[in-house]
């Protein structure tokens, strides 16, 4: 399907919907295409952390995590 191809059919789509939901969502998606997710500072001191964390060696291994929280997995 072509690009013209694909927004007639979206469009027919949308014409001949009187799905009020179906509509409200496809609105939500075409406002939000021009967002840009803004990470919050508190958060980026988290990946910063996280990132110093693994060049340091800090990290532990999926087995370490399974035998220390194996109650938790039963």
């Amino acid at each position: 399907m072509t690009l013209t191809e694909l927004k007639k059919s979206i469009h027919e789509k949308i014409d001949n919907s009187n799905d009020l939901e179906l509509l409200k969502m496809v609105n939500a998606i075409v406002n939000t295409q021009d967002e840009v997710f803004v990470i919050p500072e508190h958060m980026r001191k988290g990946v910063r952390q996280g990132i110093e964390d693994i060049k340091n060696g800090n990290t532990h291994s999926m087995e370490d995590f399974k035998t220390k929280y194996q109650q938790w997995l039963k």
